[in-house]
């Protein structure tokens, strides 16, 4: 249904079609690299840390129940439910400059071996809540720490119309002895892409993938190919200051969050990022 006018939002928030969700993560005991894109949902904090636990090279669905989700307020169907108002802050210079983007994470493949230089089969049906994947995006997260044997990454995908056989229409190349949770096709080298690996010329989503394959065995380390879709950015340029989207007034206003949305964040790091570096926030959901 959403939003008629700002006095009906007025009216349905008052009325009580409203949550607030606050937030906090804490990097681990390693720094981050300048230029580079983590994955927030795998720090300890509040949601608690992703472990990308699951049966390995299987799709693992995740939603809202996931206990690393940010919770915003359940489903509220035959209503819809927008993200209203976000902030977020942190107090370490080496914080900032920096963006922090809001995705729904579909679910990911968990156990991808970054120490095996032939094709590794994905199984598993996604259930995608977006039709047709339109605006699913992928990236691989490192969730044991890579070997030091430089490395590209390929993957066969289907895309949005159901087209099975897609390829990445560029080398895209990973880092050596990536740390967790680094998104390890970003950074500022040649060949890296951040934070999503690129789509075939004119796909627009990613329904499912078939196959993953590293081009060279790093040495060690394992990865999570995830499937997400991106909903809101936040730019962090002050440390000790909060930094606040209002979504009403700011085009495109009000993103929706679908039912059953898996909320997480991932993070850029502009700067060299201290080792337990803390960020907090909030987001103020409305439904109507």
């Amino acid at each position: 249904m959403g939003f008629s006018s700002t006095d009906d939002l007025v009216s349905e928030i008052t009325s009580g079609k409203y949550w607030r969700a606050d937030w906090n993560k804490i990097t681990g005991a390693a720094a981050y690299a300048a230029g580079r894109w983590y994955d927030f949902s795998a720090l300890g904090g509040a949601p608690v840390a992703n472990a990308f636990s699951g049966t390995a090279l299987a799709w693992q669905s995740a939603s809202d129940s996931s206990g690393f989700s940010l919770y915003h307020g359940g489903n509220v169907s035959t209503d819809t439910k927008h993200a209203l108002n976000g902030s977020a802050i942190t107090q370490v210079g080496t914080g900032i400059p920096s963006q922090l983007m809001l995705v729904d994470m579909q679910g990911y493949y968990p156990g991808i071996s970054l120490n095996s230089a032939t094709a590794q089969t994905l199984t598993g049906t996604p259930t995608l809540r977006y039709a047709n994947g339109v605006g699913v995006r992928a990236y691989m997260v490192i969730t044991t720490t890579s070997g030091a044997t430089a490395h590209n990454i390929a993957m066969s995908y289907t895309n949005q119309s159901a087209t099975a056989g897609r390829t990445l229409p560029v080398t895209v190349s990973c880092t050596a002895s990536a740390i967790t949770p680094h998104i390890n096709h970003s950074g500022t080298a040649a060949n890296n892409y951040g934070p999503f690996l690129p789509l075939a010329s004119g796909d627009t989503g990613i329904q499912s993938v078939q196959t993953v394959t590293i081009s060279a065995a790093s040495g060690a380390g394992v990865g999570a190919l995830v499937l997400a879709r991106p909903l809101l950015s936040i730019p962090l340029t002050t440390a000790g200051v909060a930094s606040e989207r209002d979504f009403l007034n700011q085009l495109p206003a009000l993103p929706r969050v679908i039912d059953g949305a898996c909320l997480t964040w991932l993070y850029f790091s502009g700067a060299a990022v201290a080792a337990s570096t803390n960020f907090y926030g909030a987001i103020d959901f409305g439904w109507g």
